[in-house]
């Protein structure tokens, strides 16, 4: 089972983090709400403390299960619970490149609280709730016992915004919402900074989106991007184009869905050009060749991301309630080079008389942006014969093996009546058998960030198990 952070370590970062009721706008553009919850999160969003507590336990899982993949030696609950909250604060590809990790692991426990108090910077200012929090971080690494919440003092103001460090270069290790947003940045994009140098550019986007690009690509050490001005030119291009090849996805130059999930990967994972992900498969490190994903990577979506979950869907539901075949589309699309999510895909089904009922029509779903990047997609779909479900597996097997994704359909097996239930996308296997999946049910069902078992086919509890019943694809003409 995946550790979990203890009750202290829980109120250590709630302390630090704050508890916002309503969304706010952070320094570095991004909305924000409860205890530093980010990602899809929108203007006038409000939310009451348990709601914030289930988010920021949601959002503590990506770091929980990075401590767990990138520390080898054993921790006690406290050691493991402050470099949860450590992770949080700075993400997980910080984590994997620290000094800290690199003498833990090498068994000097003591040098910690060291390396933990190095990183309290913010905008090139130490910050004195940033040194509070370092400084609780280390106490509770060392306790054997429980840290008394009480003695930890109490952070300032400028403490309470969420991973907003700085890594010891200086870089600005949050992101940008430009990540999040459904915007696609191109040649002639301009933001605050740019606009006000050039003119001539009327694409006008969000305050700070092309200048975070930029930075990002250059902390990635993709050099060919200019210094970050906040106009996306030809040096920008270049550098989008050389990411793009690397990462082995559709070499637009345009920052569209496919190649934002790719980069949200490599800043999560701590890729870089010099170091990038393996193009045939994605071996993760904490059992190498135990688990096969395909690569590049098959974006996740989510049917409770407040961007669509209250659209309509077809007739009488809502993406939230029952979206996940147009959730899993849209993931397997996004593989494809389309740039799309769900709410798009919805717009383009709603505009094409795409549904039948609450139902998508698979070929008019699969048409969307044929025109535009990728390849042209047929749709094909295989059943499971009672007496030989093997055969699905072993499909499903040798699809993984060429680098394709699948969408399955799953049974709960408590409504007779129904013969699914559910659609997951097949991301990968583990060398025992077993299929990991990208679930749109929940935030956490990303198969590449969050590999515990609720995130394998046969093996989650979700809804009392999944079984599978159909495959459903598209697949190059």
């Amino acid at each position: 089972m995946a550790r979990k952070i203890n009750k202290t370590g829980l109120e250590l970062v709630k302390r630090f983090e704050g508890f916002y009721a309503e969304a706010y706008l952070c320094p570095a553009d991004v909305w924000t709400i409860g205890y530093g919850h980010t990602g899809d999160v929108e203007r006038g969003q409000t939310v009451t403390e348990p709601e914030a507590e289930q988010l920021l336990l949601d959002d503590l899982a990506v770091a929980e299960a990075a401590v767990e993949r990138y520390i080898s030696v054993p921790l006690t609950e406290n050691q493991f619970s402050a470099l949860v909250s450590f992770s949080f604060n700075l993400g997980a590809g910080s984590l994997k490149t620290s000094t800290l990790r690199r003498k833990l692991n090498a068994g000097n426990y003591d040098a910690v609280p060291t390396e933990l108090a190095r990183w309290v910077k913010a905008k090139g200012k130490t910050l004195p709730g940033l040194v509070r929090r370092r400084a609780a971080e280390g106490l509770l690494f060392m306790q054997l016992d429980s840290v008394p919440i009480a003695d930890v003092p109490v952070p300032d103001e400028t403490s309470s915004m969420p991973q907003r460090i700085e890594s010891l270069d200086g870089s600005v290790i949050i992101r940008s919402g430009y990540l999040a947003d459904t915007i696609t940045l191109e040649s002639g994009s301009v933001d605050d900074l740019g606009d006000a140098r050039y003119v001539r550019l009327s694409q006008n986007v969000p305050d700070g989106y092309v200048v975070a690009l930029q930075k990002d690509l250059r902390s990635l050490g993709f050099e060919e991007t200019c210094e970050a001005d906040g106009a996306f030119g030809r040096k920008t291009a270049a550098g989008v184009r050389a990411f793009q090849e690397t990462a082995g996805i559709s070499r637009t130059g345009r920052v569209d869905g496919e190649t934002k999930s790719a980069l949200s990967a490599w800043l999560e994972q701590g890729y870089s050009k010099g170091s990038p992900p393996g193009r045939e498969a994605l071996v993760l490190e904490t059992v190498p060749g135990d688990i096969k994903l395909i690569n590049p990577q098959i974006p996740h979506f989510s049917q409770g991301d407040s961007r669509w979950a209250q659209r309509n869907l077809g007739r009488g539901s809502s993406i939230r309630r029952e979206g996940c075949a147009i959730c899993c589309v849209a993931m397997v699309l996004g593989f494809y080079g389309r740039n799309v999510n769900p709410g798009l895909l919805d717009d383009y089904l709603d505009a094409n008389n795409g549904y039948s009922g609450n139902c998508v029509k698979w070929d008019t779903a699969g048409s969307y942006e044929a025109a535009g990047t990728g390849p042209e997609l047929k749709y094909e779909r295989i059943k499971a014969i009672p007496g030989k479900e093997k055969e699905l597996e072993e499909i499903l097997c040798k699809r993984i093996d060429r680098g394709l994704p699948t969408m399955v359909r799953v049974d709960y097996g408590t409504d007779p009546g129904l013969t699914y239930n559910h659609f997951v996308v097949c991301i990968g296997k583990t060398k025992d058998g077993f299929f990991v999946m990208n679930d749109p049910a929940t935030r956490l069902g990303n198969g590449y960030q969050n590999t515990t078992d609720d995130n394998i086919i046969q093996k989650t509890t979700r809804k009392n198990g999944y079984t599978m019943v159909q495959l459903d694809y598209y697949d190059p003409k």
